[in-house]
C-alpha cells in the first residue's frame, strides 16, 4: 500500500462506502423497525385486534415506511454530526466505522438483543476518530450526545402522560 496514492485510496473507499453505507441502512431497518413491528403488534394483540401474537404484513410495510420517511426527514441532519462533528472522517474511516457498524447490527439482530443504531454507529465513529488520536474525536459534541440519549427516556415520559393526561380531559 505504500506506493499507492491517498486519492486511489479515497476513491476505493469512496465507492465502497457505497455498499457499506447500504449494509448499514439495511440493518437499521432490522434493527429499528424490528422494535417498532413488536409494539404494534403487542398493542394489536392486547387489544385483541390480533388472535395470535403475529406481525401482519402491513405492520412491517408500515414500519420501513417510517423509518425511510424519517431518515429522509431528519436523517440528514444526524449524518451530518455524525460525520463531521464528532471527528472528521475520510473515506477509509467513514468504510470502516459503517461496516463495524453494519457487523455489530448483524449480530444483535441474530441474537435477538435490540440495540440503538445511532448508539452503535456513534461508538463506531468515534472509535474510528480516536484511532488517529484521542484529541481527533470532539469530546463536547460526543458529550451532548450522550445527555441526549439520557434524556431522551426520561423527557419522553413526561411529554406521553401530559399527552395521555390533556386527552384523558376530553
Amino acid at each position: 500500500l505504500r506506493n499507492v496514492r491517498p486519492t486511489r485510496v479515497n476513491r476505493f473507499f469512496g465507492r465502497a462506502q457505497m455498499v457499506s453505507a447500504g449494509a448499514m441502512g439495511f440493518m437499521h431497518g432490522t434493527n429499528d423497525a424490528q422494535k417498532t413491528m413488536g409494539i404494534i403488534a403487542g398493542l394489536l394483540f392486547t387489544s385483541g385486534y390480533l388472535p395470535t401474537f403475529s406481525i401482519p404484513f402491513w405492520v412491517v410495510l408500515l414500519c420501513h415506511a417510517a423509518i425511510g420517511l424519517g431518515t429522509m426527514s431528519g436523517g440528514w441532519r444526524i449524518v451530518k454530526t455524525m460525520g463531521q462533528k464528532i471527528t472528521k472522517l475520510k473515506p477509509v474511516g467513514g468504510f470502516c466505522a459503517e461496516t463495524a457498524g453494519a457487523i455489530t447490527l448483524l449480530g444483535t439482530a441474530f441474537g435477538g438483543i435490540p440495540v440503538s443504531t445511532t448508539h452503535t454507529i456513534t461508538g463506531a465513529i468515534m472509535g474510528v476518530g480516536a484511532t488517529h488520536r484521542a484529541s481527533a474525536v470532539k469530546w463536547g459534541v460526543a458529550t451532548q450526545i450522550v445527555w441526549a440519549w439520557i434524556l431522551t427516556i426520561p423527557v419522553s415520559f413526561v411529554i406521553g402522560g401530559l399527552i395521555y393526561k390533556t386527552l384523558a380531559i376530553f
